[in-house]
């Protein structure tokens, strides 16, 4: 009786068997084309052709130009499989950090789980989708890429922002990250567990004034602990003007000069989370 290996076997030629062996043995999951032509010593073309061949298989999933996914084994005869999708981003572009609202539900500072996985990166690319899920890049000044790690995830290492950095983001962009509210309940959840001195660092680095009168209003709101010196440090960086508070609402509301903040959600919707803490 033929086992499952044996019946996936067919329809592969010689040199598609033995290419899917030597690049599974290596243990990647993700290969170029260059992998190909390296493993089988062919022409450029000639490894294209033979990626085509094993996509059309389902042996090999294409989830950028030139980059596939190894479908393993236990797929099933349909060759249905979906790596995890922090795994997918780290092979999308470099340099790259996962944040926004895909690290606040990574670090648990939401319960939210967002649809779309975000990613941050100097360069400039199309969002995709893949399987399901979204894939939205954010282009950022090289001064603003900084305070990412790297985090065993799914049998794989994933550059993620770290909470400090991912809250600062947040505030940098808060509709990667749904909202005000969305972020004053990250706050809530990540007090005792940041370090309030490299908050202050990272959003004095980011070198962004709006940030730093939504940061300083928003702990003052939930009433965080914080010393006089990094409170000061914020201040002293402070913009001239009034920066919108939530940019994901409309532009009118109440403006508050200690902070220079122009207040256009209700502030019992960000403290709400912070009652009984």
């Amino acid at each position: 009786m033929k086992n499952k290996t044996e019946d996936f076997k067919k329809g592969l030629s010689k040199k598609e068997t033995y290419t899917l062996a030597k690049l599974s043995s290596s243990g990647k999951r993700f290969i170029t084309i260059e992998d190909i032509q390296s493993t089988v010593d062919c022409s450029h073309d000639n490894a294209k052709r033979i990626a085509s061949d094993l996509s059309k298989k389902k042996w090999l999933e294409r989830i950028d130009r030139g980059k596939y996914l190894i479908v393993p084994l236990e797929a099933g005869e349909k060759g249905v499989y979906t790596e995890h999708e922090f795994l997918i981003a780290s092979q999308l572009i470099d340099p790259y950090y996962v944040g926004y609202w895909s690290a606040l539900n990574f670090h648990d500072l939401t319960e939210q789980v967002p649809y779309t996985v975000f990613v941050a990166t100097t360069k400039r690319k199309r969002d995709l989708e893949l399987h399901g899920v979204d894939y939205k890049f954010v282009t950022l000044t090289e001064n603003k890429f900084f305070g990412f790690k790297k985090y065993s995830f799914a049998g794989g290492e994933i550059r993620i922002s770290s909470p400090e950095k991912t809250l600062v983001d947040s505030l940098d962009h808060l509709k990667y990250s749904g909202g005000l509210e969305e972020v004053g309940k990250a706050f809530v959840n990540a007090e005792g567990e940041i370090s309030m001195e490299k908050l202050v660092e990272y959003a004095v680095k980011l070198n962004n004034g709006s940030v730093l009168k939504r940061l300083l209003y928003l702990l003052d709101l939930l009433e965080f602990e914080l010393s006089k010196r990094l409170k000061e440090k914020i201040e002293d960086n402070f913009t001239t003007g009034f920066a919108l508070l939530d940019t994901t609402k409309e532009d009118k509301g109440t403006l508050r000069r200690k902070w220079r903040v122009k207040v256009n959600v209700p502030e019992e919707k960000l403290i709400k989370w912070s009652q009984g803490r």
